[in-house]
């Protein structure tokens, strides 16, 4: 069990990097568009591109946020209930997670899987293959099916189930 969790966790990572690396993606299309339009043009790819990257951005982030305890929660509830209760909860609560993301990741399977048999392009100047993008957004979601499995068998079975703080004891200029 410990190395399908570490499996999971590896791709989290990946999914986390590649979720940094669209991050400075969108951030330089948008610079570029910023200095076309100061010279008074425009270039029609950067809103396409990246409008793709940020949805793959969301998607890709949403798994390793759960591992890492970032996603906004309500723990008002958690917070008065008894340890053991609190822990029953949070597992009902995965578990009905997972339900909800599997059937996301199965629209999703079918939108990009259609997309990809037609061959359906963007309607824009660039006539983008629309599964391209919509594959980055369907592993993200199954990234985030994947870590919340992970944090399902971790919560049930009393195992470390986040990385909240993994870097406290990290020297400041090592960070």
């Amino acid at each position: 069990m410990d190395r399908f969790l570490t499996g999971i966790d590896r791709l989290s990572r990946l999914a986390e990097t590649l979720a940094v690396m669209l991050i400075f993606g969108y951030c330089a299309l948008m610079l570029v568009e910023v200095v076309a339009r100061a010279q008074a043009r425009s270039f029609s790819f950067t809103w396409e591109f990246s409008q793709y990257a940020m949805a793959a951005l969301f998607a890709l982030a949403s798994g390793p946020a759960i591992r890492a305890g970032t996603h906004v929660r309500i723990s008002l509830l958690t917070e008065m209930l008894p340890d053991k209760a609190a822990k029953w909860l949070d597992v009902i609560a995965n578990l009905v997670a997972l339900i909800i993301v599997a059937l996301i990741v199965s629209a999703l399977w079918t939108k990009t899987s259609t997309s990809y048999e037609r061959n359906i392009l963007a309607t824009s100047v660039t006539k983008s293959p629309l599964w391209i993008p919509q594959a980055f957004v369907l592993w993200g979601l199954v990234q985030l099916w994947l870590d919340l499995l992970a944090r399902f068998i971790r919560r049930s079975t009393d195992r470390p189930f986040e990385w909240r703080d993994a870097d406290a004891d990290v020297e400041p200029a090592d960070v």
